[in-house]
């Protein structure tokens, strides 16, 4: 089992103090949210809040968003080893030439660290503030995946679709990591199910049970077979907030997670406290990292 630690909402000091304490430790990676701006009023319910959380106290406009692109890269250059995750770009909302130009600049500053995490979105009313049609972002998203796909391999990019047309374009420097960063697609729709399944390197869930998990990874894994790729690397990460417990840890690992990422504080001034806390407690999995100190 790996461990990641959700960095949102983190003041600025504090994203470096835990990323530079979490490499120490042996969590595997850091993980960045997206969102370009936050409705004051929206009837967009947020569909990730855990049990009993109310999900418009759970998101609403005072959150503090940073580029996940500029802070990911600030982290590469205090670290050495964890990788650098999006959790997740909200693809249909950029342009694919954007999102590669950046992906391709965090990769290759940190050596080939850098997980692109994407998503569909779900919040109609930031939609509607940046001018794109929410309706249509499925078929936008999958577009701007081929698209995507020839930026980070291809010399030449040419591409005609119903929703992007590209004439013949080249971006470099490309990623370090070929043919593209790993893609991690987050979601629980049978859309986001299907995308992880056919073009995924991971799939990653938010506030899910161990049993919720399994269900899904059970038609996951069907879908990736019938895509032929069962035998593809592949990681499953589950998004959680609070306290998770050993029990639980083992209870997700056996449903067939590789990686929790947490956020195991309340408030941001007991963030390294608490993985650190987290860590002691489970030092058997952390062992070769906390031997070390």
């Amino acid at each position: 089992m790996k461990f990641g630690i959700a960095l949102f909402p983190l003041r600025p000091h504090q994203l470096i103090d835990v990323s530079e304490r979490a490499e120490l430790l042996g969590y595997d990676s850091v993980w960045v949210g997206e969102h370009t701006v936050t409705p004051v009023q929206n009837d967009s319910e947020f569909p990730y809040a855990g049990d009993g959380d109310n999900g418009h106290d759970a998101f609403h406009a005072n959150l503090p968003f940073y580029d996940p692109y500029a802070v990911l890269g600030h982290i590469a250059a205090r670290t050495d080893r964890l990788r650098l995750a999006v959790s997740v770009s909200i693809v249909p909302l950029n342009d694919p030439f954007h999102i590669a130009r950046s992906a391709a600049t965090v990769d290759q500053l940190s050596g080939g660290r850098f997980i692109l995490g994407m998503g569909a979105g779900w919040l109609r009313e930031e939609y509607e503030v940046l001018g794109k049609d929410f309706d249509t972002r499925g078929k936008r998203f999958d577009e701007s995946l081929d698209v995507l796909d020839s930026l980070f391999d291809d010399d030449v990019t040419e591409y005609h679709g119903e929703q992007l047309r590209v004439p013949p374009v080249a971006m470099t420097p490309k990623p370090m990591t070929r043919p593209h960063p790993p893609y991690v697609f987050g979601g629980h729709s049978p859309a986001a199910m299907r995308r992880a399944a056919t073009r995924g390197d991971g799939w990653l869930a938010s506030e899910l049970s161990p049993a919720e998990v399994a269900r899904a990874l059970d038609d996951l894994h069907r879908r990736r077979a019938a895509a032929g790729r069962e035998t593809s690397p592949f990681e499953v990460s589950v998004h959680l907030t609070g306290d998770v417990s050993r029990e639980a840890i083992d209870e997700y690992r056996e449903a067939g997670v590789d990686r929790l990422v947490i956020r195991p504080w309340v408030r941001g001034s007991r963030a390294v406290d608490a993985i650190d806390e987290f860590a002691r407690a489970n030092q058997d999995l952390f062992a070769p990292a906390l031997s070390g100190r």
